[in-house]
């Protein structure tokens, strides 16, 4: 049996489902309790977040387990904050330090955020801090090298790997890229396994251009934007003008900021489910979210 499922979440009233795989959390086949950070936004992509007990309904391989509790997330997110400094961003700079600011404000002071830049290397700008001070400076020195390639996936690969080695309790990574030349050598499946062994949500914010790459960074880039968001929880924002960056990563930040935390029960079993549908009772409403392991 893989220690990976199958998660897919089902709109309620709609053929439409959603699959994506994600890992098993450590020791699911002896808990009696499961915990899940959820997303619940309406259809104009705004955060709901009266829901209670009655309004999810989830399923394990088609049987309907019981939901007992459903709150507000509070534990301190750990977030990786990667932003392209390549030449493809230059003509961004001001719209992306705009955006890049009010995430900040809004993440920092109760969540630990690290600034991380990967045109040409990536680079830590900051790392983990609570200082929304310290953040917004990060923020001001981020200029675009010259001349310089996208390593977003390399960049992704190195935020995954500090993350599970910091042993992070509810690890966020959030990728801001121009979508320029990518040069990273690294396997989309290499990425994929780390940012789920990691346990992180990933979010990413892409500029689209009419000039689409074919060469393979390029595409094992989009198959990481693509699978990696869908996997996790998070949601790739594809925007047409740079104008349009705060309103996106203030998305995201108010995303984060309105989880809840679902715990819902389990039998003793043998093996883990392969499938866990969450669906919510009303239609309109767009649930995402991840299986973690016991919350503090």
């Amino acid at each position: 049996m893989s220690d990976r499922l199958l998660f897919r979440f089902v709109i309620v009233g709609t053929v439409f489902t959603v699959g994506f795989t994600i890992p098993a959390p450590s020791g699911a086949t002896q808990a009696q309790e499961q915990h899940m950070y959820v997303s619940v936004q309406d259809e104009n992509d705004h955060p709901v977040v009266d829901l209670t007990v009655s309004d999810f309904v989830v399923r394990e391989d088609g049987v309907l387990r019981e939901v007992l509790r459903v709150q507000r997330a509070t534990e301190p997110m750990q977030v990786a904050l990667l932003v392209d400094n390549s030449s493809a961003a230059a003509p961004y700079l001001r719209d992306l330090r705009d955006g890049l600011g009010e995430f900040v404000k809004q993440i920092s002071g109760d969540h630990q955020v690290a600034v991380i830049t990967y045109g040409d290397r990536p680079t830590i700008v900051k790392d983990y801090t609570w200082s929304a001070a310290e953040l917004q400076q990060a923020v001001g020195r981020i200029f675009p090298r010259p001349s310089s390639g996208s390593l977003l996936l390399d960049a992704i690969y190195s935020a995954a790997q500090g993350l599970k080695r910091r042993e992070a309790a509810r690890p966020v990574i959030v990728a801001v890229t121009a979508a320029g030349v990518e040069y990273s050598n690294r396997s989309y499946q290499a990425v994929l396994r780390l940012i789920e062994d990691a346990g992180a949500t990933f979010h990413a914010v892409v500029m689209t251009t009419d000039g689409a790459s074919f060469d393979n960074g390029s595409r094992y880039r989009d198959m990481v934007l693509d699978q990696g968001t869908e996997r996790t929880g998070g949601r790739r924002i594809d925007l047409l003008r740079g104008q349009f960056f705060r309103e996106a990563l203030e998305g995201v930040a108010e995303e984060l900021l309105s989880q809840y935390l679902l715990v819902y029960a389990r039998p003793d079993t043998l093996l883990p489910p392969e499938e866990i549908t969450l669906s919510t009772t009303h239609p309109s409403l767009t649930a995402r979210g991840r299986s973690v392991g016991p919350v503090q």
